[in-house]
């Protein structure tokens, strides 16, 4: 007896359904096609599987027997399949650095696009440090990044997405928290913090040093990592250039308000891949997030 998987799989549906017109449809196929599977299955059995009338359709004791037996088999079936495809495909890794995780969920729209596009690429993230603003990608940590304002791109090629609004970031009872917007000479007459980076470019951007006139910034703290910023801005120590979105939503009840400063350019937020990587999984993702926000830019 030559039974086959696609008898199976006429049969299943058949029975599930119980009208050959509704199994034919789901099956992709002809009616015609179907009965003749279905007869073919019964005289290679030989057994009745199916009662047969002009008005509906029944199932035979043998055939209720074969089909929760055909469903097991054709698991089986399908499962076996896709544990070999699985063994025979090496899973390729996408890493993707981020300097804060608020740059995260703004991206899904392209890590979306990518997946659906790679199904077979793994995507990871790698948090870097704040200090570093290439996030990882020249100490090798990421394959692409996601890269924010000015530094030092040498050896990088970057495509823009969208621009931030830069603003100062203050403690709720702070003096200029009455204001709605506040100007540059506002920001730069304020105590803020510093941050070890080795990039001077980096921060030089943060901290508006080109704003300043030749005058250094007043100097209250040093920060490694955004909690600790965030703490000091909160203890009224000074306040602190930011985009609005690493403060995750901050409020007054949280201790901390943010304010837009006129006059004061954007923070470009970019995606950033080593110059000469032409690695096709590094050049899909690129290409998937100029798709995403050309189709639906950031505001």
């Amino acid at each position: 007896m030559d039974v086959e998987l696609k008898h199976l799989r006429a049969f299943v549906a058949v029975a599930e359904e119980l009208n050959f017109t509704q199994a034919a449809k789901r099956l992709h196929m002809a009616q015609q096609a179907l009965s003749a599977q279905i007869r073919r299955l019964e005289e290679r059995m030989d057994v009745q599987l199916l009662e047969r009338t002009t008005r509906k359709v029944e199932l035979t004791e043998a055939g209720k027997v074969l089909l929760e037996e055909a469903r097991a088999v054709l698991e089986a079936a399908d499962r076996a399949v896709a544990a070999t495809k699985a063994t025979g495909r090496a899973t390729t890794v996408l890493t993707m650095g981020l300097v804060v995780p608020a740059d995260y969920e703004p991206l899904v729209p392209a890590i979306e696009r990518f997946r659906e596009q790679s199904p077979d690429v793994d995507v990871r993230v790698h948090f870097g440090d704040v200090a570093d603003p290439a996030a990882g990608l020249r100490d090798g940590m990421a394959d692409v990044g996601v890269v924010v304002g000015a530094f030092d791109r040498s050896g990088l090629e970057t495509l823009t997405l969208w621009s931030d609004p830069r603003g100062a970031a203050m403690a709720t009872g702070h003096a200029l928290s009455v204001h709605e917007q506040l100007t540059i000479e506002q920001l730069v007459a304020e105590p803020t913090f510093d941050f070890v980076t080795p990039d001077p470019i980096f921060r030089d951007f943060w901290m508006a040093i080109n704003h300043r006139g030749g005058r250094p910034p007043h100097i209250v703290a040093q920060f490694r990592g955004l909690d600790g910023l965030v703490e000091g801005i909160r203890s009224g120590l000074g306040i602190n250039l930011v985009r609005e979105r690493v403060l995750g939503g901050a409020g007054p009840e949280s201790g901390v308000v943010y304010r837009p400063v006129a006059g004061l350019e954007g923070a470009d937020v970019c995606i950033a891949w080593r110059t000469g990587d032409t690695r096709p999984v590094v050049q899909d993702f690129v290409e998937a997030a100029r798709e995403a926000f050309a189709a639906s830019p950031q505001a």
